[in-house]
């Protein structure tokens, strides 16, 4: 079928369409009235996952407005002809635009760690899901993003205790909860699974992301930019409309800081 076909089509009566044809249609129309079908029944899943979050100190209409733009964007990155259901792949979207709004709010604290850890395990979920429209085993998941299989375990504890407690961190560390609780872990046993070459174990990655939080937030967006997005010390500069020797300072500031930090370990 062409565009304009679709666009003459009274589909949005055909009660009998599911939301993963509709999003096809939606592609290929580019139709507002399509997508705010989309929306209208789809919403509940939004509305319940940013109901997980009702305890934290935000207005829960905030919460769900982030939810509702990882529905759209969840509606834009889903593939139509794949065998498993929008609403499985949805999830994740919204999840993840919700934590991202906590996030930036600064009412929790979240260590780098958990958050880069979390967003390989969410980049592997997503493309294992595409591949093989399944959720993936944890054996999977741990061969996947290269932690062994306790460290899997005590990811999630940490991962759950930090995005669902809404407590500082040190605080949920320090806490004398029974055994078994979320947030009891140890970040001592999430370790690589196994070797590879020109790749940092996990360990040194915690190190390594540990030493980043440290520095002031000017230079932590200076580093990462030069040292792990590639960008020149004049590219950084016309970014934050400072000069050239400003950065190459700030780094300089930075490597220090790293290094202090690295010499107490």
């Amino acid at each position: 079928m062409n565009e304009l076909k679709y666009k003459n089509l009274n589909i949005l009566k055909n009660k009998n369409l599911s939301v993963e044809e509709l999003i096809e249609i939606y592609r290929i129309s580019n139709n507002p009235e399509i997508l705010s079908s989309i929306i209208d029944r789809t919403k509940k899943l939004v509305y319940k996952i940013a109901g997980e979050f009702r305890n934290i100190k935000l207005d829960p209409k905030d919460i769900q407005q982030a939810g509702f733009t990882g529905l759209i964007m969840a509606i834009n990155r889903f593939e139509p002809k794949s065998n498993y259901k929008f609403s499985t792949f949805s999830v994740h979207c919204i999840k993840g635009e919700i934590l991202h709004f906590i996030r930036d709010s600064k009412l929790i604290k979240v260590p780098r760690w958990i958050w880069k850890l979390n967003k390989i395990f969410v980049d592997f979920i997503k493309d294992f899901e595409s591949g093989n429209d399944r959720y993936p085993t944890i054996e999977e998941i741990s061969k996947g993003i290269n932690v062994s299989m306790e460290g899997i375990d005590e990811f999630f504890k940490a991962r759950e205790a930090a995005f669902y407690d809404y407590r500082p961190i040190d605080e949920v560390e320090s806490s004398n909860n029974n055994k078994g609780s979320l947030s009891n872990f140890d970040r001592r046993l999430i370790k690589s699974r196994e070797y590879k070459s020109f790749e940092l174990v996990m360990e040194d990655k915690f190190i390594l992301w540990d030493a980043i939080d440290k520095l002031c937030s000017l230079n932590k967006k200076i580093i990462i930019l030069n040292y792990f997005l590639g960008l020149s010390q004049k590219e950084i500069g016309e970014k934050f409309g400072i000069s050239q020797r400003s950065v190459s300072r700030k780094l300089k500031e930075s490597i220090r800081v790293l290094r202090e930090y690295f010499s107490e370990k």
